[in-house]
């Protein structure tokens, strides 16, 4: 089985377009999104609809968790949540049934596809994990591979000798052992952490075990307008393409 990986396009449709028009010359048999579809940018209703009509299989993030209860999103930072109430307003209420009814996880291909951390979180960043957590995870599940989001940065973790190694993630194929526990980190379609204005999704291939780091380039000044139109915060829009 082939599968792309999508995580946290944020509502950014030029995005996710460019992505979704990528993914046919890579002869993919399933879509995966590891949730966060909406929040920050400024198309969430158009973005949530494009992924339901790829048939795409999407799980809960932490911004469609926001969309179940105060509780969740007070997980948030103020501005977040500010942008969480503006976010929900610009949702259908069919949008938002769907984001809301969205599985915490799912077991794919191999692998186990979660937004946070796994087995189910949707709020716990990988990167402020320690190594004996991430080393109690793998001794005790079954699972070889765990494929996430959240931090939009690409990143590998891994069980080298006994130790827990993180490594950087770039654009083209590396290889993954199923004899090695890992964890990926599938970075960001459309608010990247990374300085790149790339739009970035993976390709999983069961049968050879590689793994491809897609980097797509989009129209990302439009996105920027339409967030500075909405009066989004600023700081959505440099993340984009810069100040």
């Amino acid at each position: 089985m082939r599968v792309a990986i999508l995580s946290d396009i944020h509502g950014n449709l030029e995005a996710l377009e460019a992505v979704v028009a990528d993914i046919p010359s890579r002869a993919v048999d399933r879509i995966v999104c590891l949730g966060d579809m909406i929040g920050y940018g400024p198309d969430p209703d158009a973005v949530v609809s494009l992924v339901r009509a790829i048939g795409c299989s999407a799980i809960l993030g932490n911004h469609e968790a926001a969309l179940i209860s105060e509780s969740a999103r007070r997980w948030m930072n103020f501005q977040a949540q500010e942008n969480s109430i503006r976010t929900e307003q610009l949702l259908s209420e069919e949008s938002r049934e769907y984001c809301r009814n969205l599985p915490r996880s799912l077991v794919l291909a191999g692998a186990l596809f979660v937004h946070g951390f796994p087995p189910d979180s949707v709020f716990i960043y990988l990167n402020r994990q320690s190594d004996r957590r991430i080393a109690e995870l793998f001794a005790s599940s079954p699972i070889s591979l765990f494929v996430l989001g959240h931090t939009h940065e690409l990143q590998l973790v891994r069980m080298e000798a006994g130790e827990v190694v993180r490594l950087p993630l770039g654009k083209g194929v590396v290889r993954i052992s199923p004899q090695v526990k890992t964890i990926v980190n599938a970075g960001s379609v459309g608010q990247p952490r990374d300085r790149d204005k790339s739009a970035k999704y993976l390709i999983w291939d069961q049968a050879t075990q590689e793994l491809e780091v897609r980097y797509i380039s989009y129209d990302c000044e439009a996105t920027v307008k339409k967030i500075r139109l909405l009066g989004f915060p600023e700081a959505y829009a440099e993340r984009l393409c810069g100040p």
